[in-house]
């Protein structure tokens, strides 16, 4: 019998108090959605993202951080590769490379994994205050960002991570007071392989982007990035897994929306629909966070924090258009990140505020159903699935 184990990455940059950050090893029982807690690995990790290269059993992960290991300030955060043993799901790193930026957030390989795509978010304040002085000879105050970009690495046969090749530098801000520049958040793979969604927080942008394999760059798609909701900040997205839709959803707005698009990359939109229903009035600060869609592509998953709700939505197949037919109340504050199990019957979700890793059953139906298993880490915030 093949063994399934989660890599549960621990995030806690942002909490006051020690926390232990890192990977936790789970197994994991395919029949039960039970979890056994192995070890944590790598606590010198703060991991903002994990992307699983299953051909090559290796994982990369972002060490998210604003300041890089060696340096006095700044200098940005790093990424790993690791070797995955699938005997026993232990990890051995390969090699790490800086992520050319602040606070990277997340990753993706090409089909082939010939390449690693990496997102940096870059920091909501205003890092540097300088002066400038204009043709007349009068003096500005001048304030500058650190950047939020896209940088392309190639990766070895072995998956180690090489020097960069290309970068691409994203523009633009938005109307809420922490927009003052743009803000990758998330970056999915088409299941095409040909196209890579990025949503931009802090510009309340959609970028579609395509690579260029032979000149090794990152080649954006005509009509992006395009625009949508101000304030209301796109955070993640997720694609169907063989229909041509594309669902995000928002930070700062209880919004999804949907998207058709075409092998160019250009979108259109299908509907845009409230993450609650209308008797839940949302707190101030409630916070969409991530979003998936179920194996079998009916169905669509938001998590939204504070509230504490994971809002489930049927898709329908001719147009994309999406239906509320659950809205799941759950104790566990703060889910971050989430994982649909590979056999589809699971939804595990890395409850950040609680400290847990949650399991909960779903339904033909797409329903959500009561936790059936839970483990307490420090800060978790993404999930990952590796089947022997």
């Amino acid at each position: 019998m093949n063994k399934t184990y989660i890599f549960a990455g621990n995030w806690s940059w942002m909490v006051k108090e020690q926390a232990t950050n890192g990977i936790a090893i789970y197994g994991y029982e395919t029949k039960t959605g039970r979890l056994a807690h192995l070890k944590n690995v790598f606590e010198e990790f703060c991991i903002g993202a994990a992307y699983l290269n299953k051909n090559q059993n290796v994982l990369y992960v972002t060490d998210e951080r604003a300041d890089h290991p060696g340096m006095r300030q700044g200098g940005g955060g790093q990424i790993v590769a690791l070797s995955v043993d699938p005997q026993n799901g232990d990890l051995t790193e390969i090699n790490r490379k800086p992520s050319y930026g602040v606070n990277p957030v997340s990753l993706v390989t090409d089909p082939e994994a010939k390449y690693l795509l990496v997102a940096n978010h870059g920091s909501r304040a205003a890092t540097v205050t300088q002066t400038e002085t204009d043709a007349l000879g009068k003096i500005h105050i001048k304030t500058m960002h650190d950047e939020s970009s896209l940088v392309l690495f190639p990766l070895g046969e072995d998956g180690s991570i090489g020097d960069p090749c290309d970068l691409f530098r994203l523009c633009g801000e938005g109307p809420a007071s922490f927009q003052l520049g743009p803000h990758a958040h998330s970056i999915q793979r088409s299941p095409s392989g040909t196209l890579y969604a990025v949503c931009d927080k802090g510009g309340d942008q959609i970028y579609m982007f395509k690579l260029d394999e032979d000149k090794k760059q990152i080649v954006l798609c005509a009509g992006s990035p395009y625009h949508r909701t101000p304030g209301s900040a796109p955070r993640n997205s997720a694609f169907h897994p063989v229909l041509p839709y594309l669902f995000v959803n928002k930070e700062h707005k209880t919004i999804v929306s949907a998207f058709r698009y075409d092998e160019a990359g250009r979108l259109a939109p299908v509907c845009t629909v409230p993450a609650l229903p209308a008797q839940i009035t949302p707190p101030e600060g409630a916070v969409q966070s991530d979003i998936c869609v179920g194996k079998s592509g009916r169905y669509l998953y938001t998590i939204l924090r504070q509230v504490n709700v994971i809002t489930v939505y049927e898709i329908e197949e001719k147009t994309g258009r999406l239906t509320m037919i659950q809205v799941f109340e759950h104790a566990c504050d703060g889910g971050r990140g989430c994982a649909i199990s590979p056999d589809g019957r699971f939804l595990v979700v890395a409850a950040f505020s609680a400290k847990e890793v949650v399991t909960y059953p779903l339904g033909e139906d797409g329903k959500i159903s009561p936790a059936v298993s839970s483990a307490t880490q420090s800060g978790p915030g993404t999930i990952t699935f590796f089947t022997e």
